[in-house]
């Protein structure tokens, strides 16, 4: 029988002071950027009013604002993308080069340890599972792609998180939810923080029978251009995890993430 899930509010403190209508044109011009640079494909009017909450009118005054400056080029007629002179457009691992650089990396490694690989992506305002390697093992951990990680409890989800702004962890949090899935699920906000920096010290994410009982889980962020844009994890039973894998599997996984991160970068130079 599915247990089912709680659902834990998110605490939010937020005090904004009004914005004049300069400053809020500025804030939707800097969401319209961040839009852009975050956002995989060139984007069409549409779809960047409906991402930054504006009408199509305001939008397009914003657009011609920003192309005038260089900060944003107009490709294939009707689209729109960040031009390489702005400072946030710096190489970021599309969805083909990941894959094509973490494949053989994650069944090098899914046969090293016998257990099931996995690779998440870091899409606008979620995490999401992109390639899986299955463990050869009847009795395995399994995942699938496209399933949406929680930021909070996964150990992909958490690899990534860890390294993202507050304003963004909030923000995938929000999107997400928190929900108890297990007894082990950290869902107290401050909490989840201290997870967060814990994985930062150490460098890698562990997920133990947090999101599914008897499963436990490591990840390690994946860079691009200096920033963590995805995230490699290597999931096992408990009953497998010995203290040989305690230490073995961490550093394994960091080195495959280490691997993929030096080989994207070297690919945008």
């Amino acid at each position: 029988m599915e247990k089912t899930k709680r659902r834990v509010k998110t605490e939010t403190v937020a005090v904004k002071e009004p914005l004049s209508q300069g400053s809020r044109a500025l804030a939707k011009g800097l969401e319209i950027l961040r839009v852009l640079t975050e956002r995989e494909a060139p984007q069409s009017l549409a779809q960047i009013a409906l991402g930054i909450g504006l009408g199509k009118a305001s939008a397009l005054r914003l657009l011609r604002t920003l192309q005038s400056t260089g900060l944003i080029e107009r490709v294939g007629g009707d689209r729109y993308t960040a031009a390489a002179t702005w400072p946030a457009a710096r190489p970021r691992a599309s969805l083909s080069e990941l894959r094509r650089v973490a494949l053989p990396v994650m069944r090098r490694l899914s046969v090293e340890l016998g257990e099931t690989a996995a690779l998440a992506y870091l899409f606008e305002d979620h995490i999401r599972v992109v390639e899986v390697i299955e463990s050869s093992h009847h009795i395995r951990m399994s995942n699938y792609p496209d399933r949406i990680l929680q930021p909070y409890a996964s150990s992909l989800g958490k690899a990534i998180a860890a390294y993202q702004t507050p304003e963004r962890v909030q923000r995938l949090l929000d999107v997400y939810g928190i929900y108890q899935l297990t007894t082990n699920t950290i869902v107290g906000i401050a909490a989840i923080r201290e997870e967060l920096a814990k994985v930062r010290e150490r460098g890698y994410a562990e997920d133990r029978e947090e999101t599914v009982p008897g499963g436990i889980c490591v990840g390690a962020p994946i860079r691009a251009g200096g920033e963590v844009v995805a995230s490699i994890s290597v999931s096992t039973p408990h009953t497998r995890f010995t203290a040989r894998h305690e230490e073995q599997v961490p550093l394994l996984v960091r080195q495959a993430a280490e691997e993929i991160s030096a080989a994207l970068d070297l690919d945008a130079r």
